[in-house]
């Protein structure tokens, strides 16, 4: 079985398939922590929900979530092909703003949504090669990120988290300082950082074992 942690969540993917869907679906639901992931690549149909009846071309995408009633039909004369992820939510590791989004969402349809990556997690799927487990999962955590961004606004502005670990941000400031910034000071790299001289000075000596003098001198 593979199992993947997002934003997190404990997801264990229980099928991954697709094909020509003759005749139907009838109307069932999913357990209160299924979510069915269908995106249909070519032919006609319609997916039917408790408040709404959808026509479904190649494009649409939709997410079935827990304890909706839906039921799908193809069309005879153009059956529907697609491709579908049957994924269960083991475990709630610690609350995030973007899981509990995609959680919340109990259904979504979308019309051309970004197809890419779903042709590729059923191939690995399928062929099974080394390490397509971690492939496979690596692939739906983009997945489930691209469904989530289509699901917020455009102005929605994701903040960081508070476990974030700050320094590995600094080091990041800190090298890319020493490389860019020929007149750099002591002070302009420790407001540049968040921290005071001193505190500065004792993070180069940890982690780099050098004064911020030796490091602008490149010793």
């Amino acid at each position: 079985m593979i199992s993947f942690v997002w934003h997190g969540l404990r997801f264990s993917v229980s099928e991954i398939g697709g094909g020509v869907l003759y005749g139907g679906i009838a109307p069932h639901t999913h357990s209160k922590n299924s979510y069915e992931l269908h995106y249909i690549t070519a032919g006609r149909g319609e997916l039917e929900t408790d408040t709404a009846v959808y026509k479904l071309q190649a494009g649409d995408f939709f997410v079935t979530g827990p304890q909706l009633l839906h039921a799908q039909r193809s069309d005879p004369h153009a059956p529907m092909e697609d491709i579908f992820i049957y994924l269960q939510k083991e475990a709630v590791l610690k609350k995030e703003t973007v899981g509990d989004t995609f959680c919340e969402t109990n259904f979504w349809f979308c019309r051309e949504f970004p197809p890419s990556v779903l042709p590729v997690i059923l191939s690995e799927y399928r062929e099974k090669a080394l390490d397509y487990e971690t492939a496979v999962s690596g692939l739906l955590s983009k997945l489930l990120t691209d469904i989530v961004r289509q699901y917020v606004p455009k102005t929605y502005i994701h903040t960081k988290t508070p476990s974030e670990n700050l320094n590995n941000r600094r080091f990041w400031l800190i090298e890319n300082a020493f490389l860019d910034e020929k007149n750099l000071t002591l002070r302009a790299l420790s407001e540049k950082i968040g921290l005071c001289e001193r505190q500065t000075e004792r993070l180069l000596q940890k982690y780099y074992g050098k004064s911020f003098r030796e490091m602008k001198k490149g010793k």
